[in-house]
């Protein structure tokens, strides 16, 4: 036996590779000619059949990280590898003086128990964290945390370092092997930026599982222990975002305490006293590259948890707008205040900074912005009149005049309805024109083809101009998309707003000719301006209105009128001074450095209200009045044909109903 143990160091030396078994000075446990237990389980004849799992290959023996770190045998297993008794050389009673031998008071299981000799801090520390509830319990339904070759490997006689790309926990396994039992967090991760930089970039730098969350001593990022907690995960992130860490303790978020650390009062919208860290903009596995549409389209509400009311104020505007509707490019929170170095406006190297900094971070979208333009407000919320006073009272008048009108209109259509349907009912509806019949005409071809382009851009402002003031509603996102996103609605509004200013020019020329040739034959002024023709209104349409309020009622006969009605001519100079409003106001929006050449850039808040709320009032007065008042009151329904055909019926027979 003792040639057995001298010639014990060759066998090793030619059955192991050369430096395997190089004994460190840390880590020994038994030097390598004393340790006999290869001499048998080295040796495949010495097993029978069945007792295969007795065999240890000396070939995956020299690469265990165990036995290249100097464990011997007996550091796992026990015993005394030196004794050629078999009750001594295999027994397991606990050698006090063997490292780690000390009572544990943890339950762990018996791989755990072992491992405990060297990995103290390991297993105490998974023992300790969210890994000691799982899945088993004890005899004395105490629960142990999983078993260390659960994660590292069922292989424990050729376990391989982390660092070596066959080990359950290098970065692509340790991925699947964590997503065993967390299969959603694997799902997202993998659409993570840090997931991406794996699977598609193919990044060995990327972050996995323990990067992040730690190894063993893992605990819920509520925890303070937790290397997610909001005080230590910006420690965490740095590990690989050292400078982008520098700059969030430098800012507006990280000042003082840094990211994370106790702040004297709650962020708005919560009720934590502490400052913002990495996790409450980067939340969990909802990781997309920053630059994504994915992760820009979903900041402002990201920012909103702790600024709700800017947040409101941003919602409101055109950029807030734009975002709700799909367009990725509009102006996100980072676009203008950055990203992890925000610092306070009165700072004078913040972004937003009054003057040349202002100026910058708007000519980074609008290269062409003047210096006025950079005091336009972007979270301007017209509900405050503290903050913004002229805004709010601006956005009341409107909110006054749609009321008034509706208010006014919508009885007059109700009494209207009403009595229409008792008029029809005893009189009948009016003849259709007929060839034989005496016909007058009202519409001229100029008017009739004014009156198509009228209705087409109308339709068309309408329709791609109503979801960008409801942007936040489904349907106004919805049609939208259907439409082809804010790319394809901006051409087609500025095409119908283009129209809209065409048609206008045009028929100004055309009634300035017209009233100009009245005057050279000799009429009136007062007459040109005031007679049966003009649409002016004068003091008959409000006898007439007088008039048609009693006939509503039932207390006088219907009223016979001029050529326009006093309803006509509302609509007709609703047209104007929805023209002059709406479009002065859009072409404000539109061109905005031509006028804030000479206007302060407050005018372009002011231009947003009035043309979001005239827009609404001539839309809303279109299909609720104009419709009726043309088209669906019994008498005329289901359509007058007097602006197609240009002719209505005989004057005797208009007055008889």
């Amino acid at each position: 036996m003792r040639t057995l143990l001298r010639i014990l160091p060759l066998f090793l030396a030619a059955a192991v590779p050369a430096g395997a078994v190089a004994q460190p000075d840390a880590g020994s446990r038994l030097p390598s000619d004393l340790n006999t237990c290869v001499l048998c389980h080295g040796i495949p004849e010495q097993w029978k059949e069945g007792q295969e799992r007795l065999y240890l290959p000396t070939e995956e023996l020299a690469e265990d990280v165990h036995f290249r770190a100097g464990v011997g045998c007996s550091g796992c297993h026990g015993g005394n590898p030196a004794s050629f008794d078999v009750d001594e050389a295999h027994s397991t009673e606990v050698d006090e003086s063997r490292p780690g031998a000390a009572p544990f008071r943890l339950p762990l299981s018996e791989v755990q128990t072992s491992c405990f000799g060297c990995h103290e801090d390991v297993v105490r520390g998974l023992a300790g964290g969210v890994h000691a509830e799982p899945e088993e319990s004890d005899g004395e339904r105490r629960r142990t945390p999983p078993s260390c070759h659960r994660c590292h490997g069922e292989v424990k006689h050729h376990l391989v370092s982390v660092d070596d790309p066959r080990s359950p926990m290098f970065l692509d396994n340790q991925v699947e092997r964590c997503g065993e039992c967390h299969q959603e967090s694997r799902a997202t991760y993998e659409e993570s930026v840090h997931g991406h930089g794996l699977r598609h970039s193919g990044l060995l730098v990327t972050a996995s599982c323990a990067d992040c969350h730690g190894a063993h001593d893992i605990h819920p990022a509520s925890d303070d222990r937790s290397t997610l907690h909001a005080a230590n995960v910006a420690g965490t992130c740095a590990q690989c975002h050292r400078f982008i860490e520098e700059r969030l303790k430098k800012s507006v978020h990280g000042n003082g305490n840094g990211p994370g650390g106790a702040a004297d009062e709650a962020a708005p919208g919560g009720d934590t006293k502490r400052r913002p860290s990495c996790t409450d903009c980067h939340t969990g596995h909802d990781l997309p590259h920053p630059k994504s549409a994915s992760f820009r389209m979903r900041l402002s509400g990201r920012c909103g948890n702790c600024h709700v009311e800017l947040s409101h104020g941003y919602g409101q505007s055109l950029h807030g707008a734009l975002t709700d509707l799909g367009y990725e490019p509009a102006a996100k929170c980072s676009d203008c205040h950055g990203a992890h170095d925000v610092l306070p406006l009165d700072d004078p190297r913040s972004r937003l900074a009054e003057g040349e900094n202002r100026l910058a971070a708007c000519k980074a979208c609008h290269p062409a912005a003047v210096p006025k333009f950079a005091s336009f407000h972007p979270h301007a919320d017209h509900h405050d009149f503290q903050k913004h006073p002229v805004l709010h009272v601006v956005y009341l008048s409107m909110e006054l005049l749609i009321c008034s009108v509706f208010a006014f209109f919508g009885i007059h259509t109700v009494l209207w309805f009403v009595r229409s349907l008792v008029h029809v009912s005893r009189h009948g509806r009016p003849q259709r024109l007929a060839a034989a019949g005496t016909v007058y005409v009202r519409f001229e071809p100029i008017h009739r083809v004014m009156h198509a382009i009228v209705v087409f851009s109308f339709l068309g402002l309408a329709l791609t101009g109503l979801p960008l003031k409801y942007s936040d509603q489904a349907w106004a996102q919805e049609l939208a998309r259907l439409l082809g996103g804010f790319e394809s609605t901006s051409i087609w509004h500025r095409i119908c707003a283009v129209l809209t200013i065409g048609y206008f020019a045009t028929h100004l020329v055309w009634i300035s000719r017209k009233a100009l040739g009245c005057l050279r034959e000799g009429m009136d002024w007062r007459t040109v301006l005031f007679g049966p023709d003009s649409p002016v209104p004068g003091p008959r349409d409000f006898v007439d209105m007088f008039r048609m309020a009693r006939w509503f009622v039932g207390l006088g006969p219907k009223p016979a009128f001029e050529r326009w009605t006093y309803w006509e001519k509302f609509d007709y100079w609703a047209v104007f001074w929805g023209v002059a409003i709406i479009g002065t106001s859009g072409l404000m929006l539109w061109f905005p450095n031509l006028f804030c050449r000479f206007l302060p850039g407050e005018v372009l808040n002011l231009a947003k209200i009035i043309h979001s709320e005239e827009a609404l009032l001539a839309t809303s007065f279109i299909f609720a009045i104009h419709y009726f008042g043309t088209h669906l009151r019994p008498e005329k329904f289901p359509i007058d044909m007097a602006i197609l055909a240009g002719a209505a019926v005989s004057y005797t027979h208009l007055r008889a109903h």
